[in-house]
């Protein structure tokens, strides 16, 4: 008797049969977005300027992630007691205990994580890479060799990508650098200096695609708005108070980067003054 032969149809020869179940026809669907997933946020700016006390407003339990140089989580000394009681805070002795962290966020609970600061994560895997205690506080070129830079670049994207990944709010937080112009050697009346992230060229480009929203703190003087009669007329104008206020650059700038996802047609004002969680929601909310 001839041997029986398992017969197989053209598209399945050699192959192993997918059901139709799992076809990516199937995963067509209309466009929706899970309402509990958190935002993605870049949040930039000079030492002092109120990172802190922004990301501070985001919902609780937070979960900080200090990476800051020290060994004290020196930051957190600008929040009040009620912001105190819905922040934990871990400071990073090792970079690899990102993943450990990252981990433990995914079922803790928490429905902020914040990295302060993605500047300083950068400097402990170059310091690691390097196989240095520390590193110098003013760092020279020549300092590590390109291939090491695109390696440290690397690790820091797939710890920040882990982050991101999550469905709480994550905020990304980043000192602030210039690029361009004199203080790298260029001519600034032909190249426009720019403001971003305190981080590596390729690293800032990276993190500017995958946050929905990428904002500037700054500080500004205070005014107030003061009504007079003048000649009979009704006369407004913007007087300056003592003291400064807190503000968050989030509209359109032609030197410091910022980028909001919203409709086409939403008005979306220059700055925030005194940012908060709530007031950003109201503003990707359109209200």
């Amino acid at each position: 008797m001839p041997p029986v032969v398992n017969k197989q149809s053209p598209t399945t020869k050699g192959t192993t049969r997918t059901s139709r179940s799992s076809s990516v026809i199937d995963r067509i669907t209309p466009i929706q977005f899970d309402q509990d997933e958190g935002i993605k946020m870049l949040l930039y700016g000079e030492s002092g300027t109120g990172k802190t006390t922004f990301w501070a407003t985001f919902p609780g339990p937070i979960l900080s992630i200090v990476c800051s140089g020290g060994n004290r989580a020196g930051e957190l000394r600008s929040l009040n007691d009620e912001a105190r009681k819905k922040v934990r805070t871990v400071t990073l002795q090792s970079s690899s205990e990102m993943k450990e962290l990252v981990e433990h966020a995914e079922g803790g609970g928490y429905k902020t994580i914040v990295l302060d600061h993605a500047s300083g994560l950068q400097d402990l895997v170059l310091k690691e890479l390097l196989g240095l205690d520390e590193l110098p506080v003013q760092k020279s070129f020549g300092l590590a060799s390109q291939q090491t830079y695109g390696q440290c670049t690397q690790m820091v994207k797939e710890y920040c990508r882990a982050m991101l990944n999550l469905s709480c709010n994550v905020v990304i937080v980043a000192q602030q650098r210039t690029f361009g112009g004199k203080d790298e050697g260029l001519d600034p009346e032909l190249i426009k200096p720019t403001v971003n992230a305190g981080l590596v060229p390729s690293m800032v480009s990276w993190l500017n695609s995958s946050c929905d929203y990428c904002v500037n703190t700054f500080i500004q003087a205070k005014y107030a708005e003061k009504t007079q009669t003048v000649a009979g007329k009704s006369v407004t104008t913007r007087v300056k108070e003592k003291g400064v206020e807190f503000a968050l650059r989030t509209g359109k700038h032609e030197v410091y980067y910022t980028k909001f996802r919203l409709p086409l047609g939403s008005v979306l004002p220059d700055q925030v003054v005194n940012p908060t969680y709530e007031k950003v929601i109201s503003l990707i909310k359109g209200k």
